[in-house]
């Protein structure tokens, strides 16, 4: 039983560890091949509010890559129901570590809020590898080289061309980019990567200093551990799974083992 135990202890431990530069408020997990999240529930959509549907759009799948042609479809909503065109901003919401959900934009808001005053088109794109936005078959380590922030912003850029195009947008539509967490994160780095392209970012919550050793981000991975049903004894298990760990990999006769958990 103890084995056991500490076989499903290395096993979380290797979820954090892979999952830590996509996390924000919520949790990540790896279910059946798929990328998922947990945590806070969507907004309630706003009495005679109609849920924008799902809508498609061709991304790359490499754009660092030139000689890699693939595509994938990505999933994007869109909520037009206030904006006026001749001048209306675009409000782009970015997706994250997890489903994007249209009630967002369905509801009281803040982006809505902002949406009404002044009467903007808004838009929400689903981040690469999460929800219905899949770039691969599946998500092997040979996939997963396609999940970075940089590929997220990049499908951000060629989102915003497409939007363009089929709103027949020009430069009096200015952009602004809405994020929290890690989207939050992408705001304000999309808003410095491509200043052409957006007027304004708002990066709520976000964790812009890259740092190589995020200990405060594991700060936030303990706390969020001690809110679950075993409390402390969920935080002492991780961490002692993670010292296991640790002297696996250290040990190079024991990567076998390692290898055979994971």
């Amino acid at each position: 039983m103890a084995t056991c135990v500490n076989c499903i202890s290395l096993q979380l431990v290797f979820l954090l560890l892979v999952f830590c530069p996509y996390l924000g408020s919520a949790s990540s997990l790896l279910r059946d091949g798929n990328i998922r999240v947990v945590g806070l529930p969507p907004p309630v959509p706003n009495e005679g509010c109609k849920v924008p549907p799902d809508q498609w759009m061709t991304q790359q799948l490499d754009h660092f890559d030139h000689t890699n042609m693939q595509t994938w479809q990505q999933r994007y909503f869109v909520n037009a129901s206030h904006w006026i065109k001749a001048g209306g901003p675009v409000f782009l919401m970015i997706g994250g570590e997890g489903k994007a959900d249209p009630s967002w934009l369905a509801a009281d808001t803040e982006i809505m809020i902002n949406a009404v005053k002044y009467r903007a088109l808004v838009v929400f794109l689903e981040h690469r590898f999460y929800g219905e936005s899949h770039p691969t078959s599946d998500t092997s380590v040979d996939n997963l080289k396609y999940l970075s922030s940089q590929q997220g912003l990049a499908d951000l850029a060629e989102f915003h061309a497409f939007i363009t195009n089929k709103f027949n947008l020009t430069a009096a539509n200015k952009w602004i980019c809405f994020g929290g967490s890690y989207p939050g994160s992408l705001s304000a780095w999309f808003r410095i990567k491509y200043p052409n392209l957006v007027a304004g970012a708002v990066a709520t919550s976000a964790p812009v200093e890259a740092k190589l050793n995020f200990v405060e981000y594991l700060e936030v991975v303990r706390d969020s551990l001690a809110t679950s049903k075993q409390g402390e004894d969920c935080v002492n298990a991780v961490s002692e799974a993670n010292i296991q760990l640790t002297a696996l990999l250290k040990d190079k006769s024991s990567w076998p083992q390692v290898e055979k958990l994971f």
